[in-house]
């Protein structure tokens, strides 16, 4: 009878140590969806755009304006390879700081990570290359650009 005993003692340790690692245990993290956003009001197609989601970094080539897209990602707001990413480029073949300054000068395109209703960042610039994080909160200072608001 006394082997019984010491046998249900353990079956009750081994179940609180169970439970309490379940209880301890950090939450699983579900999945973000994002969607992304790039529009101008002067410029009708990028050279390229770049976006992560939970597949990794994808690049697509010539793509029209206006363009928005959602997938999942791991963690928006993360800084490392899990977060929300958003690149466009729109520079000329020819790629001379002077001559790309003054080709794209007034053209500006709009990017930007929406989190639900939520914007994690927005970039508004005329360069020939924009990009959002959604570890990097950022809001364009739009009397820069009046022409490409929404």
């Amino acid at each position: 009878m006394k082997h019984h005993g010491v046998k249900h003692r353990g079956a009750v340790v081994s179940a609180v140590v169970g439970v309490t690692a379940v209880l301890l245990a950090p939450p699983a993290h579900a999945e973000d969806t994002v969607t992304y956003d790039i529009f101008s009001d002067s410029v009708g197609a990028l050279a390229g755009v770049e976006y992560r989601d939970t597949g990794g970094k994808h690049l697509l080539r010539d793509v029209g304006l206006p363009w928005r897209l959602t997938v999942p990602v791991v963690d928006a707001a993360s800084p490392t390879g899990d977060g929300a990413e958003l690149r466009a480029d729109w520079r000329p073949n020819f790629r001379t700081a002077a001559t790309v300054g003054r080709v794209l000068q007034g053209h500006f395109v709009t990017v930007r990570i929406w989190k639900g209703s939520e914007l994690l960042c927005e970039s508004i610039l005329d360069v020939g290359n924009a990009t959002c994080y959604g570890s990097v909160p950022h809001r364009a200072e739009n009397e820069s650009s009046p022409g490409n608001l929404p």
